[in-house]
């Protein structure tokens, strides 16, 4: 039995040992073959980006009464805030779920604050005006304009062509299928020759896409468009086509922007969270905890604590591989896991009772923490989210953890 027993003492201190090597130094063959953490704002570079209104001067069609209105200030206030939330929108809809918009009220100026690996040519497009319709180009006229388009999708098809393509799909509104199903798709010019017309998709005076009037109208009328924007058998080429096109749609699926921008400055601002510092306090409160412990608990402490390094090796590996973001709170969340975890350390070097039954004794603190980590998850907001993150994956290792290593290293 103690042959038996020194064996899986020696198989814990050995796992420890190795999982702390693997998750804080890496594994290297040329390069770190771990998966990178996914780092949020308080650890990472930042772009700002900032946009200033352009103004425009009032049609003449729009009358004195529009003027007056254009130059009332409370009115340019509110376009503002419209248009903050308008491009709030288009960014999680372009798939960017770490950034922040900070608006100037009094002028419109727009800054833009994402992690430094987004495309700057991206963000320029998302505050594009975004005015889209369908225009026959032979005639100048617009057939369906921005309130015919009701969503929009896009999808990377591997399968029904030799070379993977991105496809942009737009569905029409029944009220533009009908205008389609009745459009006028012959194009009578000065001479009175008659010719099919020419149809296209345009986007802020771009055309995206163009066709003879009886092609388009023949798939419009069925309510939906099936564009091809992108044909490639290079991975980083077609990942830059089907970013393109989440672009485009974070535009047709929001409103048009009531003022328009234009780009006026781009600064990279390095992370002011120190990391050296953090390493510093966590070593400090690391080695307070084992002092602690070796004067209430003699030397048979030593090792259960000790063993708390794994354990937090452990949860940035499954960091690492779960994508959770690492913030401020996310460290805060692995502190909480720790410090449950050395209380229970305590609890079994304190008295007689069984590992087992003091660990049922925490799961009365433990579960309600789980509840409201889930709960945080959900939130939209990038530190709570990251908190409950933390918090949830951090007492799943902690489960784990505690019955394959600290378990042994106690009962020693």
């Amino acid at each position: 039995m103690k042959k038996n027993y020194t064996l899986k003492f020696t198989l814990a201190m050995l796992v420890v040992l190795l999982v702390s090597v693997v998750s804080f130094v890496g594994v290297y063959k040329g390069k770190n073959l771990l998966k990178e953490y996914s780092l949020g704002k308080d650890f990472s570079q930042r772009k700002i980006v900032t946009f200033s209104v352009v103004e425009e001067p009032a049609s003449e069609e729009n009358g004195e009464n529009q003027n007056n209105e254009a130059n009332n200030e409370a009115n340019k206030e509110e376009s503002y805030k419209k248009a903050k939330n308008i491009l709030a929108k288009r960014i999680v809809e372009m798939g960017v779920d770490d950034f922040e918009i900070r608006l100037n009220e009094e002028d419109g100026t727009i800054d833009i604050e994402t992690s430094e690996d987004v495309d700057t040519s991206y963000l320029s497009q998302i505050v594009s005006k975004g005015k889209i319709s369908v225009k026959n180009q032979s005639t100048g006229e617009v057939v369906v304009d921005s309130k015919g388009f009701k969503n929009a999708s896009t999808k990377i098809d591997s399968t029904t062509y030799t070379k993977p393509i991105v496809l942009l799909n737009i569905k029409f509104t029944n009220s533009a299928k009908n205008t389609f199903k009745n459009a006028n798709t012959k194009y009578t010019d000065s001479e009175g020759n008659e010719s099919d017309a020419t149809y296209s998709v345009d986007l802020d005076g771009q055309t995206l896409y163009s066709d003879t009037a009886s092609n388009f109208v023949s798939s419009a009328k069925n309510g939906a468009l099936d564009l091809v924007l992108g044909q490639n058998d290079n991975a980083e080429e077609i990942e830059k086509d089907y970013q393109s096109a989440r672009v485009l749609i974070s535009l047709i699926n929001n409103d048009e922007l009531p003022v328009s921008y234009q780009i006026d400055n781009v600064q990279v601002v390095k992370s002011s969270t120190n990391i050296k510092t953090i390493v510093i306090i966590a070593c400090i409160i690391g080695a307070l905890m084992l002092v602690f412990a070796i004067f209430k608990f003699k030397g048979k402490a030593v090792l259960p604590v000790v063993s708390l390094v794994g354990l937090v090796a452990t949860i940035l590996l499954v960091f690492r591989y779960t994508n959770v973001k690492i913030t401020l709170f996310t460290i805060l969340g692995i502190a909480v896991v720790v410090a449950f975890n050395y209380i229970l350390i305590l609890k079994n070097l304190k008295n007689d009772k069984s590992f087992k039954h003091n660990f049922v004794d925490m799961l009365n603190v433990i579960v309600p923490c789980i509840i409201i980590a889930i709960v945080f998850c959900c939130s939209p907001y990038l530190q709570v989210a990251s908190l409950g993150m933390s918090i949830f994956w951090g007492i799943i290792v902690m489960f784990i953890y505690n019955l394959a290593i600290t378990r042994v290293l106690i009962n020693k």
